[in-house]
């Protein structure tokens, strides 16, 4: 126990004398912590002698050559994300949405799969014209070979 007594006590005081010589100042309880405002190109940190909500005075400053501020550390903000790449049905079942979604012709609930070239629709809609529309603009998409047409018609089918 006497050893560790006196290698703690020269420890701990060579650790309060880096502290000092850096500047490290512990700050009392009855303070404010420190919160960092919200992230923005515009934020520029408060003087080493300020503390945050306080204004500086400019005759403080004239009288002690202030220390040269630290430089800023500007946080890291690049993100990079992955994902897996859509495979060939994916790409495929994508592109028949988007063909049967931007057509004004059609009305209903429709339901897109895709597998090997393959689509199939399935689901409701207005008319049965609409379902030769749907199996129509389906088969004009590059890359499909066959149309699996399952859809029902509201009004027309019995």
């Amino acid at each position: 126990m006497k050893a560790r007594m006196n290698i703690a006590i020269p420890l701990m005081l060579a650790t309060t004398a880096a502290l000092a010589a850096t500047g490290y100042t512990m700050q009392s309880s009855t303070t404010r912590p420190y919160v960092a405002p919200a992230a923005s190109d515009n934020w520029v940190a408060p003087a080493p002698n300020e503390q945050p909500g306080t204004a500086s005075n400019a005759t403080e400053s004239m009288a002690a050559p202030a220390a040269a501020p630290a430089p800023a550390v500007e946080p890291q903000r690049r993100v990079e994300i992955t994902a897996p790449r859509l495979s060939e049905d994916e790409l495929l079942r994508n592109a028949v949405m988007d063909r049967l979604a931007n057509d004004r012709g059609l009305a209903g609930k429709v339901g897109v799969e895709t597998y090997r070239h393959t689509v199939s629709l399935t689901g409701r809609v207005t008319t049965t014209g609409q379902i030769e529309r749907a199996s129509m603009l389906a088969r004009s998409v590059d890359g499909v070979w066959r149309v699996d047409n399952y859809l029902l018609a509201r009004v027309g089918m019995s």
